[in-house]
């Protein structure tokens, strides 16, 4: 059985495929998520139509396995944030309440029966 060989444009997809995907991780190092997407949707695009090697198929899945664990560090932070605010908010809650009856923004007062 005979074997392809890429054509001009197959070895140009190919490069355009390692280089979004160099990007996407380059993307997501710099926690820059909405260029990562884009990267990867536009490399989707591309693997349509382009066969990939097994050498350059490793590269691209050690790049990709990159780019998860940043992901999995940014959701990881993400959380962590997302738990100190609640802290923030609780406090600032407790400290509200105890401060005692609020007057409003604008200086008016108001009397209770």
């Amino acid at each position: 059985m005979p074997v392809n060989k890429p054509s001009a444009n197959q070895s140009h997809d190919g490069e355009s495929v390692g280089l979004l995907t160099k990007q996407a991780l380059e993307a997501s190092q710099a926690g820059d998520w909405d260029r990562v997407e884009a990267c990867y949707r536009e490399r989707e695009i591309l693997l349509k139509t382009y066969m990939v090697d097994s050498a350059d198929a490793e590269r691209l899945i050690a790049m990709d396995e990159q780019v998860r664990a940043a992901l999995i560090v940014a959701k990881a932070g993400i959380a962590g944030l997302l738990v100190e605010t609640a802290q923030v908010k609780r406090r600032l809650r407790q400290l509200r309440d105890i401060s005692g009856p609020r007057f409003p923004a604008n200086g008016d007062l108001y009397l209770q029966a």
